[in-house]
Parts: structure tokens; sequence; C-alpha cells
């Protein structure tokens, strides 16, 4: 994985990367949506990159599902991103 500058969230929070992946263009505002095979290519470089900052919303879209079908798809993926919990190392942050 590519190495990017991490930042900590909040005072005891976790480490993610300072250059997240925004998701909103993956499913709203910029032409219809590629397949999901088309879009979960971009999931898989993003994390290849080492984007471990994902932001999604219901608000743009079919996003926050894409991502889930992805993890069903690939679940090893999963193991790198988190919850919104925030317990992992890959963060998933969800904006409603």
């Amino acid at each position: 994985m590519t190495s990017i500058p991490t930042r900590q969230l909040g005072k005891n929070g976790p480490h993610v990367s300072a250059i997240g992946f925004g998701a909103m263009g993956l499913s709203a505002f910029y032409g219809a949506p590629a397949s999901d095979e088309e879009r979960f290519k971009v999931f898989d470089r993003a994390i290849e990159l080492g984007s471990t900052f994902i932001d999604t919303s219901d608000a743009y879209g079919d996003n926050e599902d894409l991502l889930g079908k992805y993890f069903k798809k690939y679940p090893q993926q999963r193991e790198k991103v988190s919850d919104k919990n925030l317990n992992q190392r890959i963060v998933l942050i969800t904006v409603e």
C-alpha cells in the first residue's frame, strides 16, 4: 500500500489518511453512474493508493449501498475499512 501522511481524528481518535476519498461522484451529480463493477474498481484503487478516509452519505445517491455491496463481494477489503465506530485502520465517515 502507498504511504499517505496520516492525521489523528480528535484528541484520542484513530489516525486516518490526510487525503481522503469522497465517494459522492460515484453515485450522483456527474451524469449517470457507471456499473457497480466499474465503481468497485474505484474503491479498490483508493484503498490501493492508501486512502484510509472514505466519505459517503445517503445524500450522495446510492454510494453507501454501493459500499455495502462492495464489502459483501470483497470481504477482505472490509478488514481495511472501519465502520462508523472508527474501530479499524481505515475509516468510513458518513454524513447524514
